[in-house]
């Protein structure tokens, strides 16, 4: 009998450690995704990218009514929820992947302080579009929007007020209708998996560019000097420039760092999307043309008969959006060991050493604590029971 009750007791402190550093998923045990169109965004693509997210928690994120207005009936009812009123506190609580296709109004004041918040938590994936500087909605608000939203969120990646044209690569023989190469860095190489001809449609795009200690650089053309946190995706060919479609005096704004009027910045590859990693699985794609929304969303399998891979590559990001935000977090535990060592002179001297230990552990919640207490409980309660 003593034999059995120090087996159930040993079982069920086995079962306390394992449960406690399991890593144990989300409450509700869902990925959320939410696609914003509180900021006049086009529909057009929604219905697509419902779709392909069909698997998981889909909410359409709008700021009043008249956002609803502009959505097909049939697209509202692809998606598992509508949250109204923008980007709030209280509509990104659960998200766990933001899509943001081209804005055509700017954030609301204290919308970016809620980005900001929602992005420091861990688990977190953003996917942001923006457009060129081709004033076919206007402004540039896309570009400012996606600099003051990357800004704030610690990203070095920016989108400069140009348009890249591209000579080769292109639909029809426009130079606007950017056919973009998909050409992931190595360490992201899985995003072209699938692909047939490895070419996704950027009608009209702008220019990404990215910061190093303040200074702008070209993150395809200058490798040496890229972060090492930041992957390019998709890129135009060195048969590409930029072009300044809403020049100062027509009340644009000015380039940052791709001057059309200066050789050494002006020509291509540029890139056209990348990835920025970030500690606690957190990651921002950002790309110069959009995924919905737009004149021509980048889904698209063809366009004026011009075979593209838009359907499968977009499906790629969405996994591994994914995968990001399902990852288990590792959280670095610190121990502190404490050792007390007695030496004898001419009188007693105690000399105390804390050696701190730093171990790898899975995720640790409260939920996990309270299944290891009740796993205890069990087995203690068990062993009380044999007695018996």
């Amino acid at each position: 009998m003593v034999k059995a009750r120090g087996k159930i007791i040993a079982l069920a402190l086995a079962l306390t450690m394992l449960l406690a550093f399991a890593p144990i998923p989300s409450e509700s045990g869902k990925v959320v995704i939410a696609f914003d169109i509180s900021h006049r965004q086009s529909p057009e693509g929604l219905e697509l990218l419902a779709n392909m997210t069909k698997d998981y928690y889909r909410v359409l994120i709008a700021y009043d009514q008249s956002d609803l207005e502009r959505v097909p009936e049939a697209t509202l009812k692809l998606f598992n929820e509508v949250r109204m009123g923008g980007f709030t506190r209280e509509n990104l609580v659960d998200v766990d992947i933001l899509l943001i296709g081209q804005p055509e109004a700017l954030p609301r004041p204290g919308e970016v302080d809620v980005l900001k918040e929602w992005f420091s938590k861990p688990n977190k994936a953003l996917w942001i579009a923006a457009d060129s500087d081709f004033p076919a909605q206007g402004s540039e608000r896309a570009q400012q929007f996606m600099n003051i939203v990357l800004e704030a969120l610690g990203s070095s990646i920016r989108i400069d007020y140009i348009s890249v044209e591209e000579y080769t690569e292109n639909i029809g023989g426009a130079p606007y209708r950017v056919v973009g190469v998909v050409d992931p860095s190595p360490e992201i190489r899985f995003l072209a998996e699938g692909l047939t001809h490895h070419r996704v449609l950027f009608h009209g795009p702008g220019g990404l560019y990215v910061l190093v200690e303040g200074k702008p650089i070209n993150p395809v053309k200058q490798l040496d000097l890229k972060p090492k946190n930041v992957y390019t995706v998709v890129r135009t060919t060195e048969n590409s420039k930029v072009v300044d479609n809403s020049p100062e005096e027509r009340g644009g704004l000015p380039p940052v760092f791709y001057d059309p009027l200066n050789d050494a910045v002006n020509k291509g590859p540029f890139p056209l999307m990348l990835v920025e990693t970030f500690p606690n699985n957190r990651v921002i794609i950002a790309s110069s043309e959009t995924m919905y929304g737009g004149y021509r969303h980048m889904i698209v399998e063809e366009y004026r008969n011009r075979p593209l891979d838009g359907p499968v590559f977009v499906g790629n990001i969405l996994k591994f959006l994914v995968s990001v935000v399902s990852k288990p977090l590792v959280v670095t535990e610190t121990k502190t060991v404490t050792q007390t060592q007695i030496l004898t002179e001419t009188k007693p001297i105690t000399i105390t050493q804390v050696q701190t230990e730093t171990v790898q552990v899975g995720v640790s919640t409260p939920i996990a604590a309270a299944i290891a207490i009740i796993a205890l409980i069990i087995g203690v309660a068990a062993a009380f029971l044999l007695r018996r």
